[in-house]
């Protein structure tokens, strides 16, 4: 599903996830180059300005995991429809668009290993940025279907809700685990399984499946989330191309800090360090530890494994085939890359 590797062993990073069945790899492939070429149209504009500060995060890369969902739900319909690769461009530049006003939010300083726009130039060219990705957007929709528009401005709205409703509990050592799973369900969740809806939606797929798509990929998106929050705390630079720990020192506690703060044994320990605001230095160095050696973070992992499950009950009522298998396989790597048992 994504160059390099093979995920018929055990995957380890993104790039050495494919697709069980070679030709529909190949046939990925294929499609996802023509997404890149359309996503590079996509950011051009007359103002050289606008043109480099949306183009930059464009070209730093990107696992592109929200298109090849868009073209795996397309496979149960009319894979050739094609209108799957402008729905796969949309979806993608919506969430290009929510990374741009992410970064001013926490404001980061980097986001795929360069300077991130906010810190590049300001923030106001940053959210500006952000609009004008949300508006190329919403143009290409346009050509879609009165249903695809809908669908798309519904995310962007549910998207804006979560990233509200993150701002309320950042930093806050009360945050509660429902609160948080609220978050991602609507901040990351909710693009996964609009990503796999589209799919199938403008493909052609039967009603039924088109639903059991996007059930399917809400599932994988909190599973998705959740992954990525135990990889925050337990992975190296190289593999988060980041230095670990990135959320708690934005003021985002994450599930495994959310466990750790609640019920664990060093909890006192730990709210103590985040007594006075988000950790640096050596306070996030001792808040890390703390949880990775607690057992919060095999809470979440069980966390994953029940999202998970519950993705691949969704996968297994769909039609059988390479792109029912591609779904399933994909779960598993979810799973496998944070140490979640299935």
């Amino acid at each position: 599903m994504v160059s390099g590797g093979s995920i018929r062993n055990v995957a380890t990073t993104w790039r050495d996830v494919r697709a069980p069945d070679d030709r529909l790899e190949e046939d990925l492939r294929t499609r996802l180059d023509e997404v890149e070429a359309a996503l590079a149209a996509a950011v051009t504009s007359d103002l050289p300005l606008v043109s480099e500060a949306a183009g930059s995060l464009l070209a730093a890369g990107g696992k592109r995991f929200r298109p090849m969902l868009v073209l795996l739900g397309g496979r149960f319909g009319d894979p050739d429809d094609p209108r799957l690769v402008p729905a796969a461009v949309a979806i993608e530049l919506t969430h290009l668009a929510t990374l741009y006003h992410d970064d001013v939010i926490d404001e980061a300083q980097s986001r795929r290993g360069i300077a991130s726009a906010n810190a590049r130039w300001d923030n106001t060219v940053a959210i500006l940025t952000g609009d004008f990705l949300f508006a190329r957007a919403s143009e290409i929709s346009s050509d879609l279907g009165t249903d695809v528009t809908r669908l798309l401005a519904h995310t962007i709205a549910e998207v804006c809700e979560g990233q509200i409703r993150e701002v309320q509990i950042m930093g806050r050592v009360e945050t509660e685990e429902a609160g948080y799973l609220d978050v991602i369900r609507r901040k990351t969740a909710s693009l996964i399984g609009t990503s796999c809806r589209l799919g199938g939606l403008v493909s052609g797929a039967s009603p039924e499946d088109v639903d059991r798509l996007e059930r399917f990929g809400k599932a994988l998106g909190v599973a998705f989330q959740l992954s990525d929050d135990i990889m925050d705390l337990t992975a190296d630079r190289s593999v988060l191309g980041k230095e670990p720990g990135a959320d708690l020192r934005e003021g985002v506690y994450t599930l495994p800090v959310i466990h750790a703060l609640a019920g664990a044994s060093r909890r006192d320990e730990l709210r103590a360090i985040l007594a006075t605001g988000p950790p640096t230095g050596e306070r996030l160095e001792a808040a890390v530890e703390i949880v990775r050696s607690d057992g919060s973070l095999d809470r979440s992992r069980a966390a994953v494994a029940e999202a998970v499950r519950t993705a691949l009950n969704e996968a297994a009522g769909l039609p059988t085939g390479p792109a029912a298998d591609a779904l399933v396989h994909l779960s598993g790597f979810i799973a496998a890359r944070c140490g979640a048992e299935l």
